[in-house]
């Protein structure tokens, strides 16, 4: 008993720095952060802040042009996620199949789009993108005779940034997917060809109660990092043309570093804040605890 004491004691002297300082290196920025959300600040004009209380936030909830954005940036993430989950989860069954030659030099193409820096991918499209020397418009009018706008046109702008998403990040549905069907557990696969159940039912009662953790993690981490895109659209668009593309990370950083309105500002990050915990609660709710695993 005195040993097993004695251990945890050099455990938690050695695990409390590391603690400390974890909690200090996010608890104090979020907290500065969080003060600033009920000041009226400037950083740059010199006027000393004002406490507003809840002001900041009640201004932002009753912005049209919050909720305008609000509603762009959650078709941004309900569209391209969902085109991620198909096409990476396509790709993810595709590449499990043993008939499928090549794998090895295949993967690493199909995965490469995901491992490139979003800015790179950014310039990248937009030259693609380009009406006058861009590829996709010279293929436009070799073939069909027409140029299409795609970042100056409003109708265009929207589809063509999400379009560099769904390519950067399908591969990493794909890659969830794989790694989930690697732990379906092979004598339940059998036993389900043994007893020649459909494709369907093998996969509703064997596969998918196997990979649902790995799905809805992979849901979790692309919806929150597609809420969060800014580096693309900033490269390809800037928000527009007007405000077409601009979701609330661009939002956030005009009101911050444009018009430094960083009381207002703080308060956007932590509304931003709550709706990313929010996604997470939901990801923790539809995990299956281990009890109901083995049910």
């Amino acid at each position: 008993m005195r040993r097993e004491t004695y251990l945890t004691q050099w455990r938690w002297r050695f695990l409390l720095p590391v603690l400390v300082f974890m909690v200090a290196w996010n608890l104090v920025p979020l907290l500065w952060v969080l003060g600033m959300s009920f000041y009226k600040l400037n950083l740059v004009s010199g006027i000393p802040p004002r406490y507003l209380g809840l002001n900041n936030y009640l201004s932002l909830l009753n912005d049209r042009y919050f909720w305008d954005r609000f509603r762009i940036t959650f078709s941004y993430v309900l569209i391209a996620v969902f085109l991620e989950i198909v096409i990476g989860f396509a790709l993810g069954f595709l590449f499990d199949s043993q008939d499928v030659r090549g794998k090895k030099i295949m993967l690493p193409i199909l995965f490469a789009p995901m491992m490139i820096a979003p800015v790179a991918s950014g310039v990248f499209f937009r030259f693609m993108y380009d009406p006058h020397w861009g590829i996709i418009n010279y293929f436009l009018r070799k073939f069909f005779g027409i140029t299409i706008q795609f970042l100056e046109e409003a109708r265009w702008a929207f589809p063509a940034v999400l379009a560099v998403d769904v390519w950067m990040w399908s591969p990493f549905m794909a890659l969830m997917c794989l790694a989930g069907l690697q732990a379906v557990p092979t004598h339940l696969l059998e036993a389900a060809e043994i007893d020649r159940l459909s494709w369907w039912l093998r996969f509703r009662h064997v596969v998918f109660p196997a990979i649902r953790p790995v799905f809805t993690l992979g849901i979790l981490l692309r919806t929150i990092d597609a809420f969060k895109t800014f580096d693309t659209i900033f490269v390809m668009t800037g928000g527009g043309p007007g405000n077409t593309t601009e979701v609330l990370s661009m939002s956030l950083y005009r009101m911050a570093f444009i018009f430094f309105n960083t009381g207002k500002a703080s308060s956007l990050a932590i509304v931003m804040l709550f709706i990313s915990i929010a996604f997470t609660s939901i990801y923790l709710m539809l995990i299956p605890k281990q009890g109901e695993r083995e049910v």
